[in-house]
């Protein structure tokens, strides 16, 4: 019987990462993934010669010294990926129906500074405070600053409690630019009442620093850290659906679909916790916690709309542009019948040019109750019904477009959709939520997840720690191994990369 160290249930990002940290440390690691691709939300795929992102949109932190640079480092990446970086005088632009101005988010803390305040001039020193409040929030996590050792506690309750809305409300009374400066909130779906402030400033503050899309796809990351896992003899399988975790008073095996059952010294689920927990035999089971994690919320779905276009018809944009319909940019929980109240919109990286865009990626919110009458049913075996509930969505969606874009359909060759019923069958997360569990402040120990689980030998990764995106994977992958390696010993590791 072949017996693994370390079995990672999930090669998305996190469980990927998690790979490429253990198997260089000489561990044998064995990777399982349900699907026949790896890298979950990091995918991309092509239709009609073109390539689209299913998650991955772009990412931050990558300039030199910076944060997610020192990480792609250590993981040996940082120099085998091809990187576009955004408009530097802004990487996003935040609009409002009924009003002209497109406000941008420019790279550098002064550079952003200086260009919101042309807008704003009366609020110049308190976006000074913003950045600073931003970056004393992300200077208290050790596992960004790459300054010391973690330590939760020395964080402070009071700054991860904080609120989000409330905050941007207390440094301006101006609602527009409360607003611009939550524009990003399609990243994180913020929720107005509940999504603390760290969120925010983790994604906020790293981006304005810097932005880069990957040229071609974000496949190629996953592609890369790939390649790592195995040159560290580290194997990764595919169309391997694990449909149990199970063991004698600790998880020391997993059973797959077809029928195999593989052992580990220790086992990373990469997968949702309470998915994870679902499937946890009920005789190593801890109900309470099993409990608990399936109370907890998720946050809301998406709608993707996938649009090839017409040769050199529709210019490429370095940027990323959020509209909204009106000057509130919390809307997570629209209304159906004003639906969609926002969206965001970037034209994905192509080697091929830097002119013309052969591709527009559209998204926006979406609630799972609207595809839950199809939630029995699985990707590629649904009815027309469903299929009809697609087209017509994608069709307003593009009418909301043309507003800003008059004339995009002249421009399509065709069309592409996904909802979140298409994220669940792909990523297993409940209700297709885009980002897993939702932070909230005000029950904040609760909705943080731990890697280390209540059940031995049985490990958590991924977007449901403390933080989603290609960073918070990153530093919550390197959170996991160092409960296995050693916190000390992993940070340092990082710190010297």
């Amino acid at each position: 019987m072949e017996k693994y160290d370390i079995v990672i249930v999930g090669a998305g990002l996190g469980g990927l990462l998690c790979g490429n940290i253990l198997s260089r440390e000489g561990l044998k690691v064995c990777l399982l993934e349900k699907n026949k691709m790896i890298g979950g939300c990091i995918q991309s795929f092509a239709k009609n010669k073109t390539i689209f992102n299913t998650g991955l949109n772009y990412t931050e932190g990558l300039g030199e010294g910076e944060v997610l640079n020192r990480y792609f480092k250590y993981f040996n990446i940082i120099d085998k990926l091809k990187l576009k970086r955004l408009d530097i005088e802004g990487f996003e632009r935040i609009s409002f129906s009924e009003d002209n101005n497109e406000y941008p988010f420019a790279q550098g803390y002064n550079n952003f500074i200086e260009s919101l305040a042309e807008y704003f001039p009366k609020e110049k020193e308190n976006l000074k405070i913003y950045i600073k409040d931003m970056k004393h929030v992300c200077n208290s996590f050790p596992f960004y600053t790459l300054n010391d050792s973690m330590d939760l506690s020395a964080i402070g309750l009071n700054k991860l409690q904080t609120n989000a809305y409330n905050y941007l409300s207390s440094i301006t009374s101006n609602n527009k630019l409360n607003n611009i400066l939550g524009g990003m909130n399609s990243l994180y779906a913020g929720v107005q009442a509940e999504t603390p402030l760290y969120i925010h400033s983790l994604i906020n503050y790293t981006f304005i620093k810097s932005a880069w899309r990957i040229i071609d796809g974000g496949s190629q990351l996953a592609a890369r850290i790939a390649d790592e896992i195995y040159k560290n003899g580290g194997i990764i399988r595919l169309s391997k659906k694990v449909v149990s975790f199970g063991g004698d008073k600790k998880v020391d095996y997993v059973d797959t679909e077809d029928g195999e059952r593989i052992y580990a010294k220790k086992i990373i689920s990469n997968i949702h916790p309470k998915v994870t927990l679902d499937i946890v035999d009920r005789n190593i089971n801890k109900m309470a916690f099993k409990s608990r994690i399936s109370s907890l919320e998720n946050t809301i779905g998406m709608f993707s709309l996938y649009i090839v276009l017409k040769k050199k018809q529709f210019p490429y944009l370095n940027y990323n542009h959020h509209h909204f319909s009106k000057v509130n940019t919390w809307t997570t929980n629209y209304n159906e019948a004003y639906w969609p109240e926002h969206y965001m919109l970037y034209t994905p990286s192509n080697s091929n040019s830097d002119i013309w865009a052969n591709g527009i990626i559209a998204i926006t919110y979406m609630k799972y109750n609207e595809v839950k009458k199809w939630e029995d049913t699985y990707t590629e075996n649904r009815s027309d019904e469903y299929l009809e509930f697609k087209q017509r969505k994608a069709e307003k969606l593009i009418d909301f477009i043309e507003v800003k874009f008059p004339r995009l359909r002249e421009k399509i060759e065709c069309y592409y959709t996904s909802t979140p019923l298409t994220y669940r069958d792909y990523t297993a997360t409940p209700n297709g939520s885009a980002y897993g569990i939702l932070k909230k402040q005000d029950n904040l120990l609760s909705t943080i997840i731990t890697p280390r689980s209540r059940i031995e030998n049985l490990y958590f990764t991924g977007q449901n720690l403390n933080m989603h995106g290609i960073l918070g994977v990153s530093i919550g992958a390197a959170l996991t191994c160092s409960e296995i390696i050693g916190r000390d010993y992993l940070f340092n590791k990082i710190k010297k990369a």
